[in-house]
């Protein structure tokens, strides 16, 4: 469970960042760059999923 907590502090943190990303997006702001940063947040959850997967086998 000790090689498990980076990952999961970083999904969680991806997480947040995410939702704060909605909250706080208006309508001017709904732009590329908006969605390239929510993108980005989820590429990083997929490979750190991927990692805590590989890490128990």
């Amino acid at each position: 469970m000790k090689n498990q907590k980076g990952p999961i502090a970083i999904i969680i943190a991806s997480l947040v960042l995410i939702i704060l990303n909605f909250t706080f997006a208006t309508s001017d702001e709904s732009n590329w760059g908006f969605w390239m940063r929510i993108l980005s947040s989820v590429l990083i959850i997929l490979a750190m999923i991927l990692t805590i997967r590989d890490r128990k086998k």
